[in-house]
């Protein structure tokens, strides 16, 4: 049965604050405009948040706790870690008390009453906390209400719960005396078929009710304003396309309505008048929480910290309800929005504080103003720990040079850079937040690959990174440095690398190269190609003979068709000015170079007069005399028309040279390491369609010499072939692959080496 109203001895005290509500908003996308009293503007945002009102200092909440209630003394939290569920009750600049384990607790607004919830709300009876006073719950029966009765919050010092009957839903008040007496209110008013009732808490004594119900003959969506202290609604009016709850204080009401288009508008009006003000809101998706504080209404969309977008409503922005112009973005994002005894309480963030719960009320101008009270220490802006992008080393195949960064938070976009400080050549991705690297580790990795298939360059790169925060709060966030790669070097490397390049003189006379690696990739329909100056038509040989002079780097010998014999010294990068070998040399009619004949680790050099004699010419490592007198091998080589000094193609002792005869059949000689040559091995037939056959050496970082051959018989952009070394003398390649190059080379009419 019911009890009589009996008066509550710990209503809070009266505040004009209200406690945020929701209201669902659109999801389209639409410029932003307003609809304002005739003398009003629209109303524009300030650029940066209020001043934080300075008071003491704000306690420490875990990162992931979430604020779920607030009274006059402090303020419940959850943190939730799988299934288990921790509520503590802090108090403002004080202690923290960790409440008895339960499935659920109910916080309140401008009380200190926290219910002990067993699931959905549906129970006879609820343990209430007195956390202001401390002690053991008071259990407060419910069962007389029916099997219908919800709870939906503590109100003062009385629960707030919903009964449905059979014309419409009804609400109740029910507190328990210090005698033990319990005492039940049901609060009158409204329509005895209203149903769908939206509550919530606005202000100290003033209930906010958004339901479907008939009022005047009419049936629609109405807003009431309940005064608990009669327990009575003394305000309805009916509302037209609201969504979600609304809110009211002692003057005001304010609620959400959305427009055919999608957008949300904001209607606020004085208590009893019909005269409304409407203020569009910015296209936005997400749920619109609205709140009232003193004269003014504030909106947000909640979730800011964590969104993987950008929303112009992820501030807590406070419009005037004055001049119905004045806008004033209070906190940069939030999370939860609720009232409070000594103001609006609300979880969120700024910029200059960070992610915590702050206290909304009026500053000494007059503007809402955040004053931090608790704070989890995780940063509103984008920040980083630390960086790791250790030097990079793409000696070896399939090699990977990690890179890591650890950000606050997952949710933005990083871009790496990499610029070679010598070239300007660049490589650059993006990064995602990784679970190969835990607690905001972001990852990425390089292959020592530029985007055109290109090779890494030797030496010091610029990198940089750059993280744009997804929700679009706070400025990117970059970071640089320097960091060395060492891609290694290679016998046919001129360009410093590693990877071998393709040297190629073209018919107006201009020495080019190119990387075979890039040479290699299918994806490649035209190469980078280096242009290495002109004028070389003046020599009628040229041979790329490796590391001559003992400099690390690749060098090049050239013959004048006065037989004069040049050094072009590798630098890395580049030749060197020339230098004079010697005279004579125009007796040769073939030259090669690239294999170490004689076990010192140097490449020689190998010629064959025209009486088809073959000449070593060992490299000494002295620049100004690269090569020591000539040493006669033998005789017989006449029947050949090429000659390739491939390097260790046998997996012998030493290097290796391949001689195709005039039939067209390869064959190979493996070196003893002494100058001389084991018998030679036919290799196969064929051989007479290539125009050049060069000795690139590892041109796919297997440790083995290749080929490249270039197809006399096929004209056009697909004449180029690789042949992979198998370490095998049995067998010493691969069969042949073609390079669909799309390339300029067949245009440049080139002689290859």
């Amino acid at each position: 049965m019911h009890r009589p109203v009996r008066r509550h001895r710990r209503l809070a005290t009266a505040l004009a604050v209200t406690l945020a509500v929701t209201a669902a908003a659109a999801s389209a996308s639409v410029p932003a405009s307003a609809s304002v009293p005739a003398s009003a503007s629209v109303p524009t945002v300030a650029a940066a948040p209020a001043a934080v009102v300075a008071d003491v200092a704000p306690v420490a909440v875990s990162p992931d706790a979430l604020l779920i209630g607030t009274g006059p003394s402090g303020f419940l939290s959850r943190v939730a870690s799988g299934e288990q569920r921790t509520y503590s009750w802090t108090r403002y600049g004080g202690a923290t008390t960790v409440l008895p384990p339960a499935p659920y607790y109910r916080g309140s607004r401008y009380s200190d009453l926290v219910v002990q919830v067993a699931g959905s709300g549906h129970q006879s009876s609820f343990p209430v906390f007195d956390m202001a006073a401390g002690g053991d719950p008071v259990v407060v029966d419910t069962a007389f209400l029916g099997p219908t009765a919800t709870l939906l919050q503590a109100v003062g010092d009385a629960l707030l719960l919903r009964t449905t009957e059979a014309t419409g839903q009804s609400l109740h008040l029910v507190s328990r005396q210090p005698q033990g007496e319990t005492v039940h209110r049901r609060i009158t008013g409204l329509p005895v078929d209203a149903k769908e009732l939206v509550t919530q808490l606005t202000a100290p004594g003033v209930l906010a009710v958004r339901y479907t119900g008939t009022a005047d003959g009419r049936t629609g969506q109405r807003l009431a304003v309940v005064d608990l202290t009669t327990a009575k609604a003394v305000d309805d009016r009916a509302v037209a396309s609201a969504t979600g709850a609304a809110v009211a204080s002692a003057t005001h009401v304010a609620w959400v309505e959305r427009l055919a288009d999608g957008r949300s508008v904001v209607v606020a009006a004085l208590r009893g008048s019909a005269t409304t003000s409407r203020y569009t809101l910015p296209a936005q998706t997400g749920t619109v929480s609205l709140g009232l504080l003193d004269d003014w209404v504030t909106y947000t969309v909640t979730g800011g910290a964590t969104a993987e977008g950008p929303n112009p409503l992820h501030p807590l922005t406070a419009l005037s309800l004055k001049d119905h112009r004045t806008a004033v973005k209070v906190l940069d994002s939030t999370a939860m929005v609720m009232g409070g005894a000594n103001g609006a309480l609300v979880q969120g963030g700024t910029l200059a504080k960070g992610e915590g719960f702050y206290r909304i009320a009026p500053g000494a101008d007059g503007l809402p103003a955040a004053t931090m009270v608790a704070t989890s220490k995780v940063p509103t802006a984008l920040t980083d720990t630390r960086v790791e992008i250790p030097d990079m080393d793409f000696r070896k195949a399939a090699s990977w040079a990690p890179i890591h960064w650890w950000l606050s938070r997952p949710q933005a976009r990083v871009d790496v850079v990499l610029v070679h400080r010598r070239t300007g050549q660049r490589w650059s991705t993006f990064m995602g937040a990784s679970a190969a690297v835990p607690d905001g580790g972001f990852a990425t990795e390089w292959n020592g690959v530029f985007g055109d298939f290109s090779a890494a360059l030797n030496g010091e790169y610029t990198w940089t990174l750059t993280a744009r925060p997804e929700n679009g709060i706070g400025p990117a966030l970059t970071r640089t440095g320097t960091v060395r790669v060492d891609s290694g070097t290679a016998p046919h490397d001129y360009s410093d690398k590693g990877s071998p390049d393709l040297l190629a003189r073209t018919a107006a006379g201009r020495l080019v190269s190119y990387d075979v690696r890039q040479l290699r990739s299918p994806w490649i329909t035209d190469w980078d190609l280096t242009d290495r100056g002109a004028g070389w038509n003046v020599y009628d040989r040229l041979v790329a003979t490796g590391d001559l002079a003992g400099s690390k780097y690749a060098d090049l010998v050239a013959r004048d068709r006065t037989g004069v014999l040049w050094l072009y010294l590798g630098t890395g990068p580049s030749l060197a000015k020339r230098t004079s070998v010697g005279g004579g040399w125009q007796v040769y009619d073939m030259l090669t170079a690239g294999s170490d004949l004689t076990g010192d680790g140097r490449p020689d050099l190998l010629a064959t007069d025209r009486s088809g004699t073959l000449w070593l010419y060992k490299a000494t490592g002295d620049t100004a005399k690269p090569f020591a007198p000539r040493k006669r091998i033998g005789g017989g080589w006449g029947g050949y028309d090429k000659l390739v000094a491939t390097g260790n193609i046998g997996g012998g002792p030493a290097g290796d040279l391949l001689a195709r005869d005039r039939n067209g059949v390869l064959w190979q000689y493996l070196g003893k390491g002494d100058g001389t040559f084991a018998p030679r091995t036919r290799i196969g037939g064929g051989w007479q369609r290539y125009g050049d056959i060069v000795a690139v050496g590892d041109g796919n970082k297997d440790g083995r010499p290749d080929l490249l051959v270039d197809d006399a018989y096929e004209i056009g952009p697909d004449s180029l072939g690789f042949y992979t070394g198998t370490g095998d003398w049995k067998a010493p390649f691969s069969g042949r692959t073609k390079l669909y190059t799309q390339g300029p080379l067949g245009e440049l009419h080139p002689t290859l080496f």
